[in-house]
């Protein structure tokens, strides 16, 4: 390692350049014809009304909810109900969700957690939210569409919900959307502050609600604006490019239709009192421009700097945890004198993470 960290950086970006190689094609599978129309994602008044486009759903009630562990102070359930806005494809139409509750007292806070594209376990998201619950923060962690037990039969986690379609790509951000929202409901009447954290893609649905929600809280990390650029320009996306190029699509006409889906354009909508960004200073897989183009426009919100790439990033949770905390207002984990503590398990989660 140099003095100025030269090669550390070397290895992030290794390691945003090598996701590339494990990132489920755009011709994996076969998607049919989008839920969603292109006259739908243009349509003008959405950009003033988000809520257009994704509305709130009905009032959520689970037809499963179960206790299904506890351990070392936290109770975790599954819960599952019907999305509001279904592709007609099953599993991924029955939203999953598995929910992290202290369990020696009440929560102070409930935050629903938003993970990142092609996650294809949940071992990260599972520690960050047990590590959050134990200090009486409870977390809703929400499976996007075509993620996890939301996955088509015989296809990788997420392989469904980037596509060289455009028009289902903003059908599956739509559902992810509208879904948080259900969820986010489920959280609120308890008493306590309701917040988002979402990471990379979740992130970015993080600042889409905290533009059309009333929410108390809001992080992202490893996110940024400007949803179309952030495809065309990533490192880890240039396949879903090229895809869409080979059907005439170019950046300009993305950019329009995707319009609904940038956070950026909704900057100037009202923000949680308490806003955080987390980003990684390396990162090649959300490029660096459209980071600063939405802390910008949200008027320059705390943000913190992870010297990481977007994947290494993941080593990080520790610390992610640490600064929600301080975000939230909440005392950072205390560690045990004198004990040196490495934290190698979240290398495995790596593998196609975003």
């Amino acid at each position: 390692m140099t003095a100025d960290g030269t090669v550390w950086r070397w290895v992030c970006g290794v390691a945003d350049r090598a996701r590339v190689l494990q990132v489920p094609p755009p011709g994996l599978v076969s998607r049919g014809e989008s839920p969603l129309s292109e006259r739908d994602c243009l349509d003008a008044r959405c950009l003033d009304d988000p809520s257009r486009l994704y509305p709130p759903p009905r009032p959520i009630r689970p037809d499963v909810w179960e206790t299904i562990d506890e351990a070392d102070g936290v109770e975790v359930e599954a819960l599952a109900f019907p999305s509001s806005v279904p592709f007609g494809l099953a599993p991924n139409d029955r939203v999953s969700v598995r929910f992290y509750r202290p369990a020696t007292g009440p929560p102070l806070v409930n935050l629903l957690v938003l993970h990142g594209i092609w996650r294809q376990d949940q071992e990260f998201e599972d520690r960050l939210c047990r590590e959050l619950a134990r200090q009486r923060v409870s977390c809703a962690l929400l499976s996007l569409p075509f993620h996890w037990d939301r996955a088509q039969a015989g296809a990788p986690s997420g392989a469904y919900f980037l596509s060289g379609d455009p028009l289902w790509t903003s059908a599956a951000f739509r559902q992810a959307i509208v879904d948080a929202r259900g969820v986010l409901g489920l959280l609120r009447g308890r008493g306590v502050p309701v917040g988002v954290l979402g990471f990379s893609l979740g992130g970015i649905i993080a600042h889409m609600l905290m533009a059309i929600e009333p929410l108390d809280f809001g992080a992202s990390t490893f996110a940024g604006g400007n949803t179309a650029g952030i495809v065309w320009e990533s490192v880890l996306t240039r396949p879903y490019r090229r895809a869409m190029e080979a059907n005439g699509i170019t950046l300009d006409s993305l950019s329009t239709l995707w319009a609904t889906g940038n956070p950026t354009h909704f900057a100037h909508r009202p923000r949680p009192a308490r806003l955080l960004m987390v980003n990684a200073r390396y990162d090649l897989c959300v490029p660096l421009r459209f980071t600063l183009e939405l802390w910008r426009a949200l008027g320059e919100p705390t943000i913190r700097w992870l010297p990481a790439g977007h994947i290494t990033g993941f080593l990080f949770r520790e610390a992610i945890v640490a600064e929600v905390l301080t975000a939230l207002g909440l005392p950072r984990p205390l560690r045990a004198p004198g004990r040196v503590r490495l934290c190698l398990s979240p290398v495995r989660q790596m593998r196609w993470a975003a």
